[in-house]
């Protein structure tokens, strides 16, 4: 028992005396609990602050009040920034281009008036595949808008129905009431004209009978009239007559005695012949009323005139009947049907890239915890490898002969990335064959990512073999600093589960430019164009690393071993 005691006492003072692996110890997991804790703050909603929400880019191509109301609605809710774009281009490019926005919305024209009049109408998503939990939140908070929305467009549909019926019920029942009061001023003015009927009838009798009156005086008054005319005009020409009568009258008495003388004249003269001449003819005797008028014995007597007529035939002046009023019927009014509710609201998704819009999650792990393993193994081979030489006196050796020591730490490096490259392609060819996941549309571009990764893990293998100040803290230093650039550059999930901050972080480490490459090559369906800048970036990350490790490296072999 003593001398185990013995064994614990002697490593616990070792481990006590190497202060940088005891704290680095301690670090390591502490290191891991916080870069693990704020890379998954997302995942259970956005923060207050705003912080971890969503950009949605919008394009309102609509411009009606509904996507407005969809437009302050979306700007309410916690887990988004809206930002509105000019057209689609723009948000497309804000996706797909920029990579800032994991979805992106239009609202296309029409989308109001489908709406109102009760038609389908569709949202369209612009997603990126790759950053699934950020097209899953921004859909739910889609989806919760639109549900709100449909609910308030109906309520509100309904109210203004509702206002809309009791108003036009009102004003039937206006109508209603006009039209009986005016049926009775109708009804009050049939009997009117009825009254004024009866009286201009009366009225007309009377009037006709006055005139039947008047016709009859007027007629009695022209026929004397008439004949005191007649018998003056008469008396006028009997007159005119009496004269020239009596002259004749008295020439015809005249001359009978001068006949009378003429004869007794020619008898006288005839002698004994006298009673041979023939009797004379006799003068007629002009009539005694002749002579009575002539003499002024006779009048003429002028007849009366007949009797004025009674007119009893007079016609008699009938008014029309009035007809009665009509009945003033209130037609049958149906009130109008309710307005359409609103029509729904679908969500329609579109992948950015012509990708599809769902992902194998392997297409996210395997190429993520491959390079998570391939920076466990640069820090166990190159980083271990390294000091254990340095400690054991190799490169000491290594100075006598003709070979520099860039070309021996290159030789390693070498080595070491071949097999990271291996490495990769092997974890790779795994998860086509036993997982599924998408190689992209050109394979053989995943090279490029691999090989950029593969260095970038070697040189900084280097570098930690530079910094640690003893072997036993290459793990917990290493492995810390390993382990949160794996977790932050969005090796273990997708980098949208960050919240912005830390995503504007992880540009600064290597792990997320190769999970860019990568997520672009399997996820978005990108060609090798797409991976050019993320491999150049890693190679860049690489040479840093590599020249710092060299130059810290190097000071280090100039320091003695100690005890050697």
């Amino acid at each position: 028992m003593r001398g185990l005691g013995a064994v614990v006492a002697k490593d616990l003072r070792l481990l006590l005396r190497d202060r940088a692996g005891l704290l680095f110890l301690g670090l390591a997991p502490i290191v891991v609990i916080t870069v693990a804790g704020l890379s998954l703050s997302t995942l259970y909603g956005a923060d207050p602050t705003g912080q971890t929400a969503y950009t949605l880019p919008v394009v309102d191509e609509d411009g009606s009040e509904e996507s407005r109301e969809i437009t302050a609605k979306l700007a309410g809710e916690r887990e988004l920034q809206i930002q509105l774009m000019a057209d689609r281009a723009a948000a497309q490019s804000e996706v797909r281009d920029h990579k800032r926005s994991g979805t992106a919305l239009v609202i296309p024209a029409g989308t109001g008036e489908a709406l109102r009049e009760g038609r389908s109408a569709e949202l369209l998503l612009y997603t990126d595949p790759v950053k699934y939990l950020e097209r899953m939140h921004v859909q739910l908070a889609l989806a919760h808008v639109r549900d709100s929305l449909v609910g308030e467009w109906g309520e509100r549909a309904r109210g203004d129905a509702k206002a809309r019926i009791a108003s036009m019920r009102t004003e039937l029942e206006g109508v209603r009431a006009s039209l009986g009061s005016a049926q009775s001023t109708l009804d009050e003015a049939w009997q009117e004209a009825q009254r004024r009927r009866a009286d201009a009838s009366d009225r007309i009798e009377r009037e006709a009978e006055r005139a039947r009156d008047s016709l009859r005086v007027r007629a009695a008054s022209e026929l004397g009239a008439a004949r005191e005319r007649a018998a003056a005009s008469v008396s006028r020409q009997l007159d005119a007559l009496r004269e020239p009568i009596a002259r004749w009258l008295a020439a015809l008495g005249e001359t009978r005695e001068a006949f009378g003388s003429w004869l007794r004249e020619l008898e006288r003269l005839a002698g004994s012949r006298a009673d041979r001449i023939p009797p004379p003819p006799v003068f007629p005797e002009p009539p005694p009323e002749l002579a009575r008028f002539a003499s002024d014995g006779l009048s003429l007597e002028v007849p009366p005139p007949p009797a004025a007529p009674e007119f009893a035939s007079f016609p008699k002046i009938e008014l029309p009947p009035l007809s009665p009023p009509p009945a003033l019927d209130l037609p049958a009014l149906a009130l109008p049907d309710l307005p359409p509710p609103p029509g729904a609201l679908r969500l329609v998704e579109q992948g950015i890239s012509g990708a599809r819009t769902t992902v194998n999650s392997f297409d996210q792990n395997v190429p993520g915890f491959s390079v998570t393993f391939l920076l466990l193994g640069m820090l166990l081979g190159v980083s271990l490898g390294l000091l254990d030489e340095h400690d054991w006196g190799t490169f000491d050796r290594l100075r006598s002969l003709p070979i520099g020591l860039a070309c021996v730490l290159t030789g390693k490096l070498l080595s070491r990335f071949c097999v990271g490259v291996v490495q990769m392609i092997a974890l790779f060819a795994v998860g086509r064959f036993a997982f599924a996941i998408s190689l992209g549309p050109q394979p053989l571009a995943l090279l490029l990512p691999i090989a950029g990764i593969a260095f970038a893990g070697a040189a900084f293998g280097l570098l930690v073999a530079a910094v640690a100040p003893s072997r036993d803290s290459v793990l917990p230093v290493g492995s810390a600093v390993a382990i949160a650039m794996a977790a932050i550059g969005g090796c273990w999930w997708p980098i949208d589960l960050e919240p912005r901050w830390m995503r504007q972080l992880s540009l600064g480490l290597p792990t997320r430019w190769a999970m860019e490459a990568f997520n672009d090559l399997m996820m978005r369906q990108r060609t090798v164009s797409a991976v050019w800048q993320p491999t150049l970036v890693m190679l860049a990350f690489g040479l840093a690393f590599l020249g710092v490790g060299v130059a810290l490296f190097r000071r280090r072999l100039s320091t003695p071993v100690e005890g050697g």
